[in-house]
């Protein structure tokens, strides 16, 4: 079973272009789904954040480019055997549900 979270590659490159951190407590924080209460501070420490550079807009489009260059691949040998099932969507609260019955499914869990 191969299981193929189809994202559009817009939505990945903008969440993790908006993606900041602490450096010193690894907290995370997302611009728009869990921005820090002060722009640019840590909510504890009020320390600055900051955004690793494979997660500024030039890094990831590379790492998504890379991504789907090597998968790409897989996805075609796995179809061709009948053992990719993808779920798209741009939404991991949308997403996981089915993904997660799927392999209740199928695996009795």
């Amino acid at each position: 079973m191969v299981l193929n979270l189809d994202v559009p590659f817009d939505t990945i490159a903008d969440r993790i272009s908006k993606r900041w951190i602490h450096p010193g407590s690894g907290r995370t924080y997302n611009l728009d789904f869990n921005p820090p209460s002060i722009d640019g501070k840590d909510d504890i420490s009020g320390e600055d954040l900051v955004q690793r550079e494979d997660d500024k807009p030039e890094s990831v489009k590379k790492r998504l480019e890379l991504y789907s260059d090597m998968t790409k691949p897989l996805l075609a040998y796995y179809s061709e055997q009948g053992k990719v099932v993808s779920f798209s969507g741009t939404e991991t609260n949308v997403i996981w549900p089915h993904v997660q019955s799927y392999i209740e499914e199928k695996t009795g869990v």
